[in-house]
């Protein structure tokens, strides 16, 4: 009996295939579902939990990402390249911190000089530090409609810790406050659940499938559309591999810091972070550092107990420049920082300055944005709210060199917030003066490390500036945050603060993904040869013009968004018209702007919005019809697909 050609083989289709000799469906099924479980649950290295989790908090956040990494593997390749390149920025600045200290005389002040490796910046990045501070929630558990005994706060009062994660910003700024924390690689080693041979042999293990299915190409062997899905993920995997092959994986428990001195720096990190924040506006924002005569001069401008500006006319009013800080919120959302509720093209009552050149003394200029809007220079208003830091304690302690300014941003907040829900808020409560008084010393060393005879060139990551001066105001940056750092703190937040990586080159790598799993996926096309039957590959026409067209939604989808990521980038034009604000263009208030014109931009947001919401329902219809179809296909698979390589055929023959 003389045996079947490869083509008669090839196009032979059978439902179920037993292996007594060889592979079949069971074996199949298994090996591909052992593979991308194994592949995808191995590569996730999740950050540190929050404290007091449970075991089955901790298995079912694991499991929603394996689902992430089935479903959406780009995302999850997204999140470990956001982590690397946070990791590498935050080992460069360390060394920076130690080499300058080492060059200067004067070293004998206790400052760290020590340096760390990547994996313990990914200890740090993952959410590894974090302190039980008193001031995290104080405004929730001093207020007077909370009882004592509340479910928040078991103890009651101020005195309470609470639980906060140091984030990657945070621990630079401690670094180069010289308060780097003291930790060895080998106790983070100690805590991890994985090494470098663990990883690498789960690397071999999964990279066997892809050498099947690169054997069974070269051989002209049908290839399973449930194989094509797995090699993707594969694929994805080996990336998120290679990109957290340094980090900790499973670390349970993080550092804490205990240091007295530490809690200088966590003082002045609560102010400057939006865990403190009341309505948007963080406590650091209407303060400024007074340690010289001209920041007293600037202080003293007003009467220690202020009234309200009254009625000015526009003759009055003069322009300020407000220089954001790298790393502050108000880079990616102005409208929120100045104070308004959405900030967008219109008359010139406020503008956007242009981005800051490339200095020929440095290489490349942080990028920064400035805003100009017209202010009562001559009697500037305080915020009710603030008139309390115009009177003792706040005035007359010498050791709070944090006093609050003239120029109250807190006010441009009330002026905006006219609606009956922000009216009915609890009233303000005040910093306390031990917060202020603590956050003041670790103002005063980053005060004096950003002088002009020792690191200047940090100034504009660590202070806002107003123009005309106003005084020194510290800027604003996510240093510390409650509980504990997210896996993936959603694509508005991918702009990674001070690591100045801009948010859409880093959302582009999210989308090339996108655009390489849909690609692989396009392998499934094979010419329609057996007719009206279907194609060798799928038991219908009518299911491969459906992966035809998941497929293609999904590569093409990747590769529109990463052309729309770089044309946010580099056309200003663009941007202005997706984001409505754009450095260089004039910008206003909602409330002042003509009915018409907030009606029209209220369609064409409800239209753009409507548009990302339809694209992101047929992009996740996509996705989920090629992992579904890849197993469903097996039903009606080609005989030939069974069929095993001869492996020795690959060697040479002498």
């Amino acid at each position: 009996m003389t045996e079947p050609n490869s083509t008669t083989v090839a196009t032979l289709t059978t439902a179920w295939q037993s292996e007594p000799n060889g592979r079949g469906t069971f074996s199949l099924i298994i090996s591909c579902l052992l593979t991308l479980t194994l592949c995808v649950w191995s590569a996730l290295h999740l950050n540190v939990p929050g404290q007091k989790t449970s075991l089955r908090s901790r298995i079912l956040e694991k499991t929603k990402w394996v689902l992430y990494g089935i479903f959406a593997p780009e995302l999850v390749v997204a999140t470990a390249a956001a982590q690397f390149i946070t990791a590498r920025w935050l080992r460069k600045q360390i060394e920076l911190d130690s080499k300058y200290r080492l060059s200067r005389s004067d070293k004998s002040k206790g400052m760290s000089t020590r340096t760390w490796t990547l994996s313990q910046c990914f200890y740090a990045v993952m959410g590894g530090f974090a302190a039980d501070s008193p001031w995290v929630d104080f405004r929730t558990r001093c207020r007077a409609d909370v009882p004592a005994n509340s479910q928040d706060d078991t103890e009651g009062g101020c005195s309470v810790r609470k639980r906060a994660a140091i984030t990657a910003e945070g621990v630079r700024l401690m670094s180069f406050l010289g308060r780097l924390p003291h930790i060895h690689e080998a106790q983070i080693q100690d805590k991890s659940k994985a090494d470098w041979m663990a990883k690498s042999l789960i690397c071999i293990q999964v990279g066997w499938m892809v050498v099947q299915v690169i054997g069974r190409v070269i051989k002209k062997m049908p290839v399973s559309l449930l194989e094509i899905n797995t090699c993707g993920h594969v694929v994805c995997a080996m990336a998120i591999y290679l990109l957290w092959w340094s980090k900790p994986l499973e670390i349970q428990e993080p550092t804490l810091l205990n240091d007295d001195q530490d809690q200088d720096a966590l003082a002045l990190m609560y102010m400057c972070s939006s865990i403190g924040a009341v309505d948007g506006i963080t406590d650091i924002r209407c303060f400024i550092h007074v340690v010289t005569e001209e920041d007293e001069r600037y202080w003293r401008l007003l009467p220690k107990t202020p009234d309200s500006a009254p009625e000015t006319g526009a003759s009055e009013m003069q322009e300020i420049t407000t220089i954001l800080s790298i790393g502050s919120p108000g880079a990616i959302q102005p409208g929120s920082f100045l104070g308004f509720r959405d900030l967008r093209s219109g008359e010139d009552q406020f503008v956007a300055l242009p981005k800051l050149r490339p200095n020929r003394n440095r290489q490349k200029e942080p990028r920064n944005s400035a805003y100009i809007y017209k202010f009562n220079y001559n009697n500037p208003p305080i915020s009710k709210d603030c008139r309390v830091y115009y009177s003792p304690p706040y005035t007359d302690d010498p050791m709070a060199s944090l006093r609050h300014s003239w120029y109250c941003r807190r006010l441009l907040n009330e002026q905006a917030s006219d609606s009956p829900a922000t009216k009915s808020q609890p009233p303000h409560i005040p910093v306390p003066i031990a917060l202020v008084r603590s956050a003041s010393k670790a103002a005063d060393i980053l005060r004096a490390e950003c002088s002009a005879d020792r690191r200047p060139s940090y100034t504009p990551y660590y202070f806002t500036h107003v123009r005309p001066p106003m005084g020194e105001f510290l800027g604003e940056t996510e240093y510390i945050i409650r509980g504990r750092i997210p896996n993936f703190p959603s694509l508005h937040n991918l702009g990674l603060g001070q690591v100045n990586i801009h948010r859409d080159r880093l959302r582009s790598v999210l989308a090339l993904t996108a655009a390489g799993y849909g690609a692989l996926h396009c392998a499934g096309w094979p010419s329609n040869t057996s007719g009206s039957s279907g194609s060798k590959y799928f038991p219908t026409n009518a299911e491969r013009i459906l992966w035809i067209v998941s497929s293609l939604t999904i590569a093409a989808s990747g590769a529109l968004l990463w052309v729309y990521y770089l044309a946010r980038e580099f056309l200003p034009v663009f941007d202005r018209w997706v984001s409505g604000v754009v450095p260089g263009e004039y910008i206003q208030n909602e409330g002042i702007r003509k009915r018409r014109l907030r009606r029209v931009n209220r369609l064409v947001d409800v239209g753009k919005q409507g548009s990302v919401y339809f694209v992101l329902g047929v992009f996740a219809l996509a996705r989920v019809y090629l992992v579904v179809e890849a197993f469903v296909s097996l039903r009606d698979a080609p005989v030939g697909l069974y069929k095993t390589p001869e492996w020795t055929d690959f060697l040479p023959h002498f």
